[in-house]
């Protein structure tokens, strides 16, 4: 009597399987180099890889996007694995046929959660790109940067409404201008309280007619905001922090723009994280912004340091302060910060070791 065959690798169970392919493969993009000769071994080992194959994916270059493109419209079933894209053209060889490729790719990807588009052909159909965007409806995160601009900001307020679970959004020189003729953005019953962090990097002129206070009132519940404006900020920033003040837990803003940020700062009750520069925030309204700030980043020139210095050396101010950086601010028309003297530097590490404060500069 034969002894029965003890079961093979073939055979493994699919749980533990699956967890050696996430050993040979974690969480990173294109993970095909590991996982394509494992696909090879039998149906069993085919049909618990793919899914991890499929799940996300990074694309630069035609000679990926197009059988990718054509895999996807032949296999809707394949297409719904994909939770994860990134999609890379770069600036250099801006290609319009790539690009229609991954408007279908987008188009096709029924499942999408993380979607980071860089760069697209400035001739590229921006209608349809914008269509096959909004209409992924289980978007997590949303990462647009290096483009020519995507839509306008009120096209955007539109299509947040289709993106309920939502929670990143990441811009840079997406935004169009608005149309001579179109109306200006309003407020809104319809919210998306899913967002909690967005960072934005464009113009933001009058021309585009972005507005904090209507996007504040489309997004109630934002925690973490990053504006930096390549020009001036719009004016009603502050309002649209007003609106913020009770979520608000890391806040960044970088402008050139004269903003009294410290009118602002005592209403932010939940504030945190605090990353901005002398410009808008000097030395000494430090002393206005909430006790609950545990991490500042300041640029600031060399000239302000001992100011910065003096300010902390008072142990009331920013009482929960536990880590600063100082960087050294960039003078206009110049590519490099200023550096600080000795003296200075020594100073503001003499009151940070006395305040247990960890500096890095």
């Amino acid at each position: 009597m034969s002894s029965p065959q003890k079961p093979g690798m073939a055979s493994v169970d699919a749980a533990i399987l699956d967890r050696i392919l996430a050993v040979l493969a974690p969480k990173k993009l294109a993970p095909h180099k590991k996982i394509v000769p494992l696909l090879r071994v039998n149906k069993h080992w085919n049909a618990i890889g793919r899914k991890r194959l499929y799940a996300a994916i990074s694309l630069k270059g035609q000679w990926i996007s197009r059988p990718l493109r054509r895999t996807l419209d032949k296999s809707p079933a394949l297409a719904a694995l994909v939770t994860e894209l990134v999609m890379d053209t770069e600036l250099s060889s801006q290609d319009p046929k790539e690009t229609a490729d991954h408007i279908r790719i987008v188009a096709a990807c029924q499942n999408l959660q993380h979607l980071t588009i860089l760069g697209y052909a400035s001739t590229a159909d921006v209608a349809k790109y914008r269509e096959a965007i909004a209409s992924r409806s289980s978007l997590i995160t949303l990462n647009i940067s290096e483009g020519n601009g995507m839509f306008t900001f009120a096209q955007l307020l539109d299509m947040l409404a289709g993106w309920p679970k939502l929670e990143k959004l990441i811009l840079k020189d997406t935004l169009l201008p608005a149309p001579d003729d179109g109306a200006l953005p309003v407020m809104s019953a319809s919210q998306c309280h899913s967002l909690k962090m967005v960072k934005i990097i464009d113009t933001l002129d009058p021309a585009q007619r972005f507005s904090f206070a209507a996007f504040a009132s489309r997004v109630p519940a934002l925690s973490v905001l990053w504006v930096q404006p390549q020009r001036q900020m719009p004016d009603d920033i502050l309002d649209g922090l007003r609106a913020w003040s009770a979520t608000l837990e890391a806040l960044c803003l970088l402008s050139d723009s004269e903003l009294h940020l410290e009118t602002i700062l005592p209403s932010l009750s939940s504030l945190k994280h605090l990353d901005t520069w002398s410009q808008m925030l000097s030395p000494a309204s430090i002393k206005h912004a909430p006790p609950s700030v545990e991490a500042l980043t300041y640029r600031i020139f060399p000239a302000q340091l001992l100011d910065l210095s003096e300010t902390l050396a008072i142990s009331t101010v920013l009482p929960s302060l536990k880590a600063l950086e100082v960087k050294g601010a960039v003078p206009p028309g110049k590519i490099t910060p200023l550096k600080f003297t000795p003296m200075a530097t020594q100073s503001i590490r003499t009151v940070c070791k006395r305040r247990r404060i960890r500096l890095t500069m």
